[in-house]
């Protein structure tokens, strides 16, 4: 702010800090970045394109495991720091609800049992009811329809 203020009205650094209320020292001192704003510049751009390598769906969290295996030395709340200053927001899983009517509640499926005689041994006769099966790939036992 100061350099801002001194290259558009041409005042000295010591009017600009007076007319403030700032000392001087403070502003030759911020003009200097710390090791962790440094570091923090060196971070950004590698946080950045493990985001963008996994289509935005890596959060915090992953990042900053990803990180500590390349030997990294940093915190997940710093990880955390860096991708709100960048703007970078994980993709958070649509939840699923489970459609457990096609629609045609009036006309149900026949009952092809009815009228049949009891089964008297077993695996004679199947029956179940399936009132939902998951999408593609994401069945709770592994087991892949389709």
């Amino acid at each position: 702010m100061i350099q801002s203020i001194h290259a558009s009205t041409a005042h000295s650094v010591r009017l600009i800090c007076e007319t403030l209320g700032l000392p001087r020292s403070s502003y030759h001192h911020a003009a200097q970045p710390c090791a962790r704003q440094l570091s923090d510049a060196e971070l950004r751009p590698r946080i950045e394109a493990i985001f963008r390598q996994h289509q935005r769906r890596y959060g915090y969290r992953r990042i900053y495991h990803l990180l500590r295996q390349e030997g990294v030395t940093l915190s997940p709340d710093r990880v955390r720091r860096l991708m709100r200053e960048a703007g970078l927001v994980a993709l958070q899983p649509k939840t699923y609800v489970p459609q457990t009517s096609d629609g045609r509640a009036d006309k149900p499926s026949d009952n092809l049992l009815q009228g049949r005689p009891l089964p008297t041994k077993p695996n004679e006769v199947w029956a179940g009811d399936i009132c939902w099966l998951p999408p593609h790939g994401s069945h709770p036992f592994g087991v892949a329809f389709g």
